[in-house]
């Protein structure tokens, strides 16, 4: 052979996987396919109990849920004590990049995860679009949610939880389209994230959900640029240390 420029791509076997998991008021259901799926379990578990059922084959399962989906479940495609494919449903989203393998038939009920454990790390609640300096600070959470370990911004969302939805005079499109104009004028680099509307008992909020862009996002106040980080509900200035190993993650990032 002798050659350095050749390679060779090895796709690791899949026994058993999840195409698609639905999430409904009631029931939850999973479409299982696989090519080896003797002696294969499908289990829920959560911290005060769990079902299980046997896989007899590539098809659909259902697991009756008649109190909801618990917050902290977690659903997973085992033969004994190996894992072929899990979903966890702590918080839905927190910012991550959506599993579009998940279907929640009941937005709602999302949402209601989402909210379980309040503002904190990963989760900032504001009753409508922010203006003046109570922009800036939700301007500086998203720098410090994508600096970090990512988070979701909910509007329509009071500081006590209680979901109040956007006004209902509002475009929420154009409240959308306002929220992306400020993170693409303030943010350096601009931040990853989606925008989107969850439905609630009639109401609608606006969920940002940024990502972590592997390396540190800085608010842009006026020519200086300023660092932040999350430290549990409060978004704090970022110490110089947290600012050096935000670069380390990716030695090539730049701001400049």
């Amino acid at each position: 052979m002798g050659r350095a420029d050749l390679w060779r791509i090895v796709r690791p076997p899949r026994a058993g996987w999840f195409p698609q998991i639905t999430i409904g008021p009631d029931v939850l259901t999973a479409v299982v396919e696989g090519e080896a799926l003797d002696d294969v379990v499908l289990e829920l578990n959560w911290a005060a109990g769990n079902q299980s059922q046997p896989v007899d084959g590539a098809g659909t399962y259902c697991f009756e849920l008649p109190n909801g989906l618990v917050h902290d479940s977690l659903l997973m495609l085992r033969r004994e004590d190996r894992w072929l494919d899990w979903r966890s449903f702590l918080a839905p989203t927190y910012g991550r990049a959506r599993d579009t393998s998940v279907v929640w038939e009941q937005p709602g009920l999302e949402l209601d995860i989402l909210l379980a454990n309040g503002e904190g790390p990963h989760l900032e609640c504001k009753r409508e679009v922010p203006e003046g300096e109570s922009r800036k600070k939700m301007l500086k959470t998203i720098a410090a949610f994508a600096s970090k370990d990512r988070g979701t911004i909910l509007i329509g969302v009071q500081d006590d939880l209680q979901i109040v939805g956007l006004p209902e005079q509002a475009n929420v499109d154009k409240q959308s389209l306002q929220i992306v104009n400020m993170i693409r004028d303030t943010l350096e680099p601009v931040s990853p994230y989606e925008s989107r509307v969850i439905d609630h008992e009639g109401r609608k909020v606006l969920a940002i959900e940024v990502s972590s862009g592997g390396q540190m996002h800085a608010y842009r106040n006026g020519q200086r640029l300023e660092f932040y980080v999350r430290v549990g509900p409060n978004t704090v200035p970022a110490r110089h240390h947290e600012i050096a190993a935000g670069f380390q993650q990716d030695p090539t990032a730049s701001i400049f």
